[in-house]
């Protein structure tokens, strides 16, 4: 006679699939760095978002029905995420050229690894909760779930450039007949009168002073300017065509004075201070700047002489 095998509690796989699948449309907000916003855009992150749930949700159920072969090849299944960022990263490359104002290597390389994170993210909150449900019970585990929610978002929310820098407004002028200055660092020279003009008529300008170390370190590099000018420019929009470089945003350094500070300039076309100030604060940092060993030696050299009076 065939021996029977005990029912299977489908309860902890139930609510560790929602668990995961909320956690990755509670991070499904449309937007223009990190976030679809096309309905074919939601519709493969959905899909993506319940493959993830569920193979976070049934590793557990298959061990506990020693389907130890199935629970494998839910394991080799999660690891075709990568692709995942690899097809972002292509997808905004491809883009780069179209777009007047680049993000730049960087924070396109940042953003595919958040694609790519949320996935897996997804599939752990999904096997916690399930778990939870299985040893506690489900309002516990319930209860578990929530809690993996928060985590989840906060681990995902990262460092903005807000948290390093102080954003001050800053007065667009020319020096010298054509450079063009935002506050006390310069932008570049403008040699068309016109262009010069339009610059002093609408040009909004930005200075960013590093708090401490850390954002001296952010402002310091390259590709973290270049999402910080790729977002104010993507606020306010810029007065911008091809072929037109006098017309075209900035952030650069205070030089030749290595002070730490930086200056942006934009034309925009909607000229509100405000909303480029908020952009800029709450462009993410970068991993490619977050650790750098740079020290500024000019302001170490005023910290340390003020120590000592």
């Amino acid at each position: 006679m065939p021996s029977s095998s005990a029912p299977i509690d489908w309860t902890p796989m139930i609510i560790g699939f929602i668990a995961g699948l909320v956690s990755r449309l509670w991070s499904l907000r449309s937007g223009r760095d990190h976030f679809p916003g096309y309905p074919s855009g939601y519709v493969s992150q959905v899909a993506l978002a319940t493959i993830a749930a569920m193979i976070g949700s049934s590793i557990l159920t298959a061990l506990e029905g020693k389907e130890f072969t199935a629970a494998t090849f839910l394991t080799l299944a999660a690891t075709q995420f990568r692709d995942v960022r690899n097809t972002e990263r292509r997808t905004l490359e491809s883009e780069e050229n179209l777009i007047l104002v680049p993000r730049g290597a960087g924070y396109i390389e940042g953003i595919a690894v958040t694609y790519e994170a949320r996935n897996y993210l997804a599939m752990l909150v999904a096997l916690v909760t399930s778990a939870g449900v299985q040893l506690f019970g489900a309002l516990i585990g319930i209860a578990i779930g929530i809690l993996a929610l928060i985590v989840s978002e906060i681990m995902m929310s990262g460092p903005t450039v807000g948290e390093v820098i102080d954003v001050r407004p800053a007065k667009i002028h020319f020096e010298k007949g054509s450079l063009l200055y935002a506050g006390a660092v310069m932008l570049m020279e403008v040699g068309l009168p016109h262009t010069r003009q339009r610059w002093l008529d609408d040009g909004l300008g930005v200075e960013l002073l590093p708090k401490n170390r850390r954002g001296q370190v952010v402002l310091w590099n390259v590709a973290q300017r270049a999402a910080i000018t790729h977002s104010a420019a993507a606020a306010v929009g810029v007065q911008k065509d091809v072929g037109y470089p006098d017309q075209m945003p900035l952030c650069r350094m205070e030089l030749p004075t290595p002070s730490g500070n930086a200056g942006l300039g934009i034309l925009p076309i909607d000229r509100d201070m405000d909303r480029l100030i908020e952009a800029i604060r709450h462009t993410p940092v970068l991993e490619s700047g977050k650790w750098s060993p740079m020290r500024n030696t000019v302001k170490h050299r005023e910290k340390s002489s003020e120590s000592q009076i």
